[in-house]
């Protein structure tokens, strides 16, 4: 399996949520970000439908539905953590995708649960604590708990871990040249969904991009696409999902560091915010390379 690209994926990531971030601060909706990032995928993956072969079989063609439903769940989980929280909040908190996709493997793909496992999710809820707690102004002790952003962003990793297994025990027998882009196609016949609960309060404008959000919008949106098209192709062709997904945890490093350097977050304001999210990141990380190490 290539490791470089799921290493490259979890830059992109963290790049790419670098800009909705930018886009949804500029006054984009929520929902038109995760409509844009959700078009995006798909424009990036149906290409490999000329590239990659493929054979009728209904439990790859089902799965590829199914694949697709949970994504929509997970992206719109992830946009509404973006939303509340800060990148460098809500982005390492992803990483606990690795630790469900471990479980779920363990559940469904006939690998067994180890000690290292359990030991990884134990190190992995104390990660999560970190990376939720705002310092008071003059202390180190937690002034509040930011629930909605952990609570959104662990629910994206969850249906994001079901996602990667569902890629990995279908896609090769409908073939990712027809699986990837049939579960592309379904996230985009969802997206309209977005938009039904409060059609008929949402105004007109409010369908548009303010321009001061259409940059961060857009390239977030084109990038969010290539990244999640790449990490789902590895996974189709190669599997080992657990292993690509240590890999990609990477992403709450980079978000962390890129927030950091860049500004626009709490922890570009307050040091100590920083020093939590970096340790609370670093735990992560450990984390899920124990879980795994231990398969």
């Amino acid at each position: 399996m290539p490791l470089f690209i799921p290493l490259l994926a979890s830059f992109l990531y963290a790049l790419g949520s670098w800009g909705l971030k930018l886009g949804l601060r500029c006054g984009a909706h929520p929902r038109i970000v995760t409509a844009l990032s959700n078009l995006s995928m798909a424009g990036w993956s149906a290409p490999l439908v000329f590239f990659f072969p493929g054979q009728p079989n209904s439990s790859g063609f089902w799965g590829a539905l199914l694949a697709g439903t949970s994504l929509f769940i997970g992206r719109l989980c992830a946009i509404r953590a973006l939303a509340h929280g800060d990148l460098s909040h809500a982005t390492p908190l992803l990483g606990t995708k690795t630790v469900f996709v471990a479980i779920l493997t363990s559940l469904f793909l006939d690998e067994p649960i180890t000690s290292g496992l359990m030991a990884g999710a134990i190190l992995t809820s104390v990660a999560v604590a970190l990376l939720s707690i705002s310092p008071k102004e003059k202390s180190w002790w937690p002034k509040r708990f930011d629930r909605i952003t952990t609570g959104w962003a662990l629910l994206a990793a969850f249906f994001f871990a079901l996602t990667d297994i569902t890629v990995q025990k279908f896609a090769r027998s409908l073939g990712i040249g027809w699986f990837q882009p049939l579960m592309f196609a379904t996230l985009v016949l969802l997206t309209p969904l977005l938009f039904l609960p409060e059609f008929r309060q949402l105004r007109p404008s409010s369908l548009f991009l303010p321009p001061a959000s259409r940059m961060g919008s857009l390239v977030g949106s084109a990038v969010i696409g290539f990244q999640t098209s790449l990490v789902i192709l590895v996974i189709g062709l190669f599997g080992h999902a657990t292993a690509t997904n240590v890999i990609y945890a990477a992403r709450g490093l980079w978000a962390v560091l890129l927030e950091g350097a860049a500004g626009g977050g709490t922890a570009s304001g307050d040091r100590r915010v920083l020093a939590l999210r970096l340790t609370g990141a670093t735990l992560l990380l450990a984390a899920v390379a124990l879980a795994v190490g231990s398969l």
